[in-house]
C-alpha cells in the first residue's frame, strides 16, 4: 500500500503545459493547486523534468516495495 500522490500526473502535466506555453505564471498555477509557499518552484522543477525525460518524469515512481522471504533470502546469499 502506497502513499497517495498530492498531485496526480494530469494535474502535473496540465500545469507543466500551462506554464510551457505561457498560458499561465508558475504562481498562478501553485496558487490554483493551492501548493503554499514554495509552490511555484515545484511547477518549474516539474517543467525542468518534463523538458529532460518526458511525461514519463511526472508519472509517480513506485516506493517501498515489498518483497517476498524468499527473494530477500536470495539475495543476502
Amino acid at each position: 500500500m502506497g502513499r497517495k500522490a498530492k498531485y496526480t500526473f494530469k494535474q502535473k502535466l496540465q500545469a507543466v503545459l500551462d506554464y510551457q506555453s505561457g498560458k499561465k505564471s508558475a504562481v498562478d498555477i501553485a496558487s490554483e493547486l493551492d501548493m503554499g509557499k514554495n509552490g511555484d518552484n515545484r511547477i518549474r522543477e516539474w517543467s525542468n523534468l518534463y523538458k529532460a525525460n518526458g511525461q514519463e518524469a511526472l508519472k509517480p515512481k513506485e516506493r517501498n516495495s515489498s518483497y517476498s522471504k524468499e527473494f530477500k533470502e536470495m539475495v543476502v546469499q
